[in-house]
């Protein structure tokens, strides 16, 4: 009689250990893995070309230098550190949105990052103008691009 009553007692403690366990090792591993916009494409470059404009951009985690910019004029790009000034304020900066908004002299410019595929859809909204730009990712060295003199 004891016998039974200490297997049963073992098989409980042995069933009761084994769902600790189990519910102990699962875990929401989404929250390790959540990324801003900003770490997820960082260092990545985007092109967008039409006609002859061509404008490559390069994003960072950085919040000093979040966008850097090159943009084709005649045979030099010009370079720029877009939104590096105290009118600038990031907005949002989820894992697919970045939202960076621009003022200044009192006119407030929107600019809506999110990815699609293998593309970045920029938004610029300007007062009740918006414009709509597709960034396609390349691989292109922009460090290696050609400065125009200032």
């Amino acid at each position: 009689m004891k016998t039974t009553i200490f297997k049963h007692k073992l098989l409980y403690f042995f069933i009761i250990l084994g769902f600790a366990v189990i519910f102990n090792s699962c875990s929401d591993d989404d929250d390790d893995d959540f990324q801003t916009f900003l770490e997820k494409y960082d260092g990545t470059k985007w092109v967008y070309t039409e006609d002859e404009f061509t404008f490559y951009v390069r994003l960072n985690d950085n919040p000093n230098k979040f966008i850097e910019s090159w943009i084709l004029i005649d045979d030099c790009y010009f370079y720029s550190v877009d939104f590096e000034s105290e009118g600038v304020e990031l907005v949002e900066n989820s894992k697919d949105k970045l939202i960076i908004k621009y003022t200044d002299e009192g006119e407030i410019i929107t600019v809506t990052l999110t990815p699609q595929g293998e593309t970045i859809r920029v938004v610029v909204k300007e007062g009740n103008d918006e414009d709509l730009y597709l960034f396609v990712k390349t691989s292109v060295n922009v460090d290696d691009l050609e400065i125009c003199p200032v």
